[in-house]
Order: structure tokens, then C-alpha cells, then sequence
């Protein structure tokens, strides 16, 4: 899925919890996006290499950024997930639309 979809998706929900005005929805779905991209890359490092110690603490700060923002637009972290074939992030949607094979329990993935 092209990121700009992702974003708009994202943008979207976030817009029609109500915490947000359309604008700051939009840039957190960005964020969102962009922070689950890194731990995308930092995933598929860790899988053909391993990652360094500062690799690894990056790993978690980008975590915290992710619940962070999470947090500020209403929506609600699922898991994260470590496997670079799939998506990085998975969140739990007001309606419960998902986008994986994990179906509704899995949530919406992004970050590919």
C-alpha cells in the first residue's frame, strides 16, 4: 500500500475520533507513517544483520515516539511487530477494519 493511502487512511480515523482538527490529523498520520517506516528499516537490519546497541535503543525511542503519537489522536497501539515481511506497526481501529491476513485482531498495519 502506498504510503500517501496509508496516510489518508490514518488521517481519516484520527479526524473522526474528534481529538483532532482535520490539520493535525494529517500530520500525525505522517508521523505515524514515517516512525513506523524507520522501525520497518530497523527491522530488516536486524534480520539480515542484528542490530547494534544504538540500533537497538533507537528501536525503542521510535516506539515511545509511536505510542506517543498514538496516544495523542485517539487511537489505540495493537502490537509492534519485528518480522520485515509484513507491516511494522499494527493499531486498533474505532471500527475494526484491518488490512492483514491476522484479521480483525490483528489491526491495521502500517509502515512498509
Amino acid at each position: 500500500m502506498r504510503m500517501n493511502t496509508q496516510e489518508a487512511v490514518l488521517s481519516a480515523y484520527i479526524a473522526s475520533i474528534g481529538k483532532r482538527t482535520p490539520r493535525e490529523a494529517a500530520q500525525d498520520a505522517a508521523e505515524l507513517c514515517r516512525l513506523a517506516n524507520s522501525l520497518n528499516r530497523l527491522n530488516e537490519i536486524a534480520c539480515n544483520s542484528g542490530l547494534t546497541e544504538r540500533q537497538e535503543r533507537r528501536k525503542q525511542n521510535l516506539q515511545i515516539r509511536v505510542k506517543a503519537v498514538l496516544e495523542g489522536a485517539g487511537l489505540v497501539l495493537n502490537h509492534f511487530e519485528s518480522d520485515p515481511r509484513g507491516y511494522a506497526v499494527y493499531l486498533n481501529l474505532p471500527d475494526g477494519s484491518y488490512n492483514s491476513f491476522g484479521g480483525r485482531e490483528c489491526g491495521y498495519g502500517i509502515g512498509r
